[in-house]
């Protein structure tokens, strides 16, 4: 009889355990998806705070990476100004970023320029072309 009263006594342990560790389990993953969904809202009414400033005349960057300026707008879409004459007609929803009047083209400062003027043939510093027939892509 005393080995039936062990043997009951080990099992519903066993089974407390298995619910704790359940119990456990669902706890931590309550506690991420809370931590989730609060990064998420709070993403969200940062995007919406961005889009309810712009304004015509503002300087702003698209999630795409367009920067230009706004010149005409309602509360669903935004005309801006890419470049002079150029306009394009987009969805406030894709204002990424109002870009600071210090920050002319959308370039900070602190970016190093970069030499557009290509050619084909890389100079040297003594301004001779080198050969680069050697090489293969």
């Amino acid at each position: 009889m005393g080995t039936q009263i062990l043997a009951a006594a080990a099992a519903a342990k066993s089974t407390s355990s298995s619910s704790s560790s359940l119990l456990l389990i669902v706890l931590v993953f309550g506690v991420l998806m809370i931590f989730m969904f609060r990064s998420q809202s709070r993403r969200k009414r940062q995007a919406q705070n961005t889009q309810s400033q712009v304004m015509n005349g503002t300087r702003i960057r698209t999630v795409h990476g367009i920067y230009g300026t706004v010149v005409d707008g309602d509360d669903r879409n935004v005309m801006v100004e890419i470049a002079p004459g150029v306009r394009i007609k987009m969805l406030r929803q894709a204002v990424g970023a109002i870009v600071p009047d210090d920050e002319p083209d959308g370039v900070s400062p602190s970016m190093p320029d970069v030499d557009h003027a290509g050619s084909d043939a890389d100079t040297s510093q003594s301004g001779k072309a080198e050969d680069r027939s050697d090489l293969s892509i």
